[in-house]
């Protein structure tokens, strides 16, 4: 199964983290597109019909997109709830002034010092994945990040990732071009990731990617305030090994602590 066609629960509400006037920030369940075209539920739909329910909305709510995740994709999404907002948080983005850190289990082992991962990337033509190109390839586009290895087990390590540019499918194509298949990203040649029901069975119906927004580091729109926002990886998660399970719920809980810092993830720093 591809992030393409992950099933979405068209009922279920979605999680805000935190909520002002100016913005708010939700946890980003897998099976939802941030955006997409009109008939498709998607981030924006569900939402819009969510806070026009809440709040009792006679028109319809301002939902501001400033980023978006892949579909197959859980964890931290920002949302502008005026256009002055959105404009802010958009030339955060694009100044990279932005933290934007992931947490994601692969089969294979990384360093347990960040390493850096520098290429070009492009669209492939007529198809919904991306592929490593020459600088010179006609519509390359270069990809940077930082990553480090949390913990391995079992021939899979947990990394935490640092992501520098925002290129489509970005870390899971600088990942499978270094041999590192994101379990559940069939995609890009990863093995399938399942959940575990109560009955100790399979659920396909809830098969979803090891590829989770863990943290956003953003400055507040009006004061310009340093703010950190977490989010949890999804229960799938439980299905890895004991040492990766720790290593996350650590990850976890020291960004829910440090939600008033710039985290620093440099080749020169432990």
């Amino acid at each position: 199964m591809t992030d393409e066609e992950l099933p979405a629960d068209a009922t279920a509400s979605i999680c805000i983290l935190h909520e002002e006037s100016h913005f708010m920030v939700i946890d980003k369940p897998v099976g939802l597109f941030t955006q997409a075209a009109p008939g498709v539920e998607s981030i924006h739909t569900r939402l819009t019909s969510q806070l026009k329910t809440r709040d009792q909305h006679s028109g319809t709510p301002f939902i501001g997109l400033p980023h978006r995740l892949d579909r197959g994709t859980s964890g931290v999404l920002l949302i502008a709830k005026n256009q002055r907002a959105l404009s802010r948080f958009g030339d955060q983005f694009h100044s990279r002034k932005i933290g934007k850190y992931y947490l994601v289990a692969v089969v294979g082992e990384v360093s347990t010092e960040p390493v850096e991962w520098s290429d070009y990337v492009r669209k492939v033509t007529d198809q919904p994945i991306a592929e490593i190109c020459d600088a010179s390839a006609e519509g390359a586009k270069l990809a940077q990040l930082t990553a480090r290895s949390l913990a391995s087990a079992g021939g899979v390590s947990l990394l935490l990732i640092k992501l520098h540019t925002g290129r489509m499918h970005q870390i899971r194509i600088q990942a499978a071009s270094r041999g590192l298949r994101i379990l559940g990203d069939t995609a890009y040649g990863g093995p399938e990731f399942f959940d575990i029901d109560d009955d100790g069975e399979e659920n396909n119906e809830l098969a979803s990617m090891a590829l989770h927004a863990l943290r956003l580091e953003i400055r507040h729109p009006q004061t310009a305030k340093q703010m950190a926002f977490t989010a949890a990886p999804p229960s799938t998660w439980l299905n890895l090994p004991r040492e990766l399970r720790t290593a996350m719920t650590e990850c976890v809980e020291l960004s829910q602590r440090e939600n008033d810092l710039a985290w620093s993830l440099a080749c020169n720093e432990s």
